[in-house]
C-alpha cells in the first residue's frame, strides 16, 4: 500500500477531471499525476531513498500536493510544517526526525533557507516558474515506490504547547484508511467540490481536505490564507459543496459585515473539528444568519 495511490487511482478513472483549483488556475487529475511523476524523480536525483524524510513547508497551494504526493510516490515520508516557523524551528523540525531535504515556498524563504543550513539539509525553494522548470528537467518516476501497510508516510508533529513538539508517525495503512472514513462520512466523490481553507500542513486539512477529496476524485478549491469574506466569496463562485472549519473560521463568516450577501445555497454539508462548538455560533448557525448554512447535512 502506498498513499498515493489515492491520486493515481483517481487519476486512471478521470485524468480530465479538476482535482485542484486556486482562483483561476486548474490542474486536472492527470497533470497532477504527472506532476508528482516528475516531483518523485527530482527527489531520486537529490539522492532521497525510500524512508528518508523530507519537510514540506508550503502554504495551500497547489504545490503542496505536488510535493506531498510527489514524496510518496518515491515511497519517503512527508514532514508537513506550518510556513511561519521561525529559522531556530525550522531547524528543530528537520533535525529531530532526520530530514534529509526541504520544500519551502519563496515567501518564507529567510527562516527555511536559515533554517536548513542551521540543519545541515539542502533547501530548495517553490517559486512559481522556477520550480515548474526544476520538474520539466526531471526524469518521471511513473511507478509508486513499495511501501508496506505499516511503513511511515507522514511524521505530523504536535503543537508544544506543554514541551517540545513530538513527531507522531503515521502510517500509509494509517492515512489510507483514515481519508477513505472521511471521503465517505462527508460524501466526498467526483461532484464534490471542497473548500480547502484549514491549512495542509494540518492533520484536519490533509486527510479531510486534500487526501478524502483526492480519494473521491472531487475538487478541492484552495485559499492559501483564510479570510472570511474570501471564503465565502469562493463558496459562491465555485459552487462549494463541503466545508470543513474551525470553530472560529464560522465564528468569522457568520459575522462578516457582508455574510448574508453571499449566495452558499451549494452547501450539502460543513464540518467542524478542532474545537468544541461554541453554543451561540452553532445557534447562529442553526439561525440560517448566513443564506443556507441551517440547511446542513452534518455539522460536527
Amino acid at each position: 500500500m502506498n498513499l498515493a495511490s489515492i491520486l493515481t487511482e483517481s487519476a486512471a478513472r478521470d485524468a480530465s477531471h479538476i482535482a485542484l483549483k486556486l482562483d483561476d488556475a486548474l490542474m486536472t487529475y492527470g497533470q497532477l499525476d504527472a506532476a508528482t511523476a516528475l516531483m518523485a524523480g527530482v527527489l531520486a536525483e537529490k539522492g532521497i531513498s525510500p524512508g528518508d524524510r523530507v519537510g514540506i513547508m508550503l502554504p495551500n497551494v497547489p504545490y503542496f500536493a505536488v510535493c506531498y504526493y510527489g514524496v510518496l510516490r518515491a515511497g519517503a515520508v512527508v514532514v508537513p510544517m506550518n510556513v511561519l516557523l521561525k529559522r531556530r524551528e525550522v531547524a528543530f523540525y528537520l533535525r529531530d526526525p532526520g530530514a534529509k531535504l526541504l520544500l519551502a515556498w519563496n515567501g518564507f524563504a529567510a527562516d527555511a533557507e536559515g533554517g536548513a543550513q542551521d540543519a545541515g539539509v539542502e533547501c530548495v525553494l517553490v517559486e512559481p516558474g522556477e520550480f515548474e522548470q526544476l520538474l520539466a528537467a526531471a526524469t518521471p518516476r511513473a511507478d509508486l515506490a513499495d511501501t508496506g501497510d505499516t511503513d511511515t508516510a507522514v511524521i505530523l508533529y504536535t503543537s508544544g504547547t506543554t514541551g517540545t513538539p513530538k513527531g507522531a508517525e503515521l502510517t500509509h495503512a494509517n492515512l489510507t484508511r483514515n481519508c477513505e472514513i472521511a471521503a465517505s462520512l462527508f460524501g466526498v466523490g467526483g461532484e464534490a467540490i471542497t473548500l480547502g481553507a484549514l491549512p495542509l500542513f494540518h492533520s484536519f486539512g490533509q486527510t479531510c481536505g486534500l487526501n478524502a477529496t483526492i480519494r473521491g476524485g472531487g475538487t478541492l478549491t484552495l485559499i492559501p490564507r483564510f479570510d472570511p469574506g474570501k471564503a465565502l466569496g469562493i463558496i459562491e463562485r465555485d459552487r462549494v459543496t463541503v466545508f470543513e472549519g474551525v470553530p472560529t473560521m464560522y465564528n468569522a463568516m457568520l459575522h462578516h459585515p457582508e455574510a448574508s450577501s453571499f449566495d452558499t445555497s451549494t452547501l450539502v454539508l460543513c464540518a467542524s473539528g478542532g474545537a468544541a462548538m461554541p453554543v451561540e455560533v452553532m445557534l447562529l448557525l442553526c439561525q440560517g444568519s448566513v443564506a443556507n448554512l441551517c440547511d446542513l447535512g452534518v455539522v460536527m
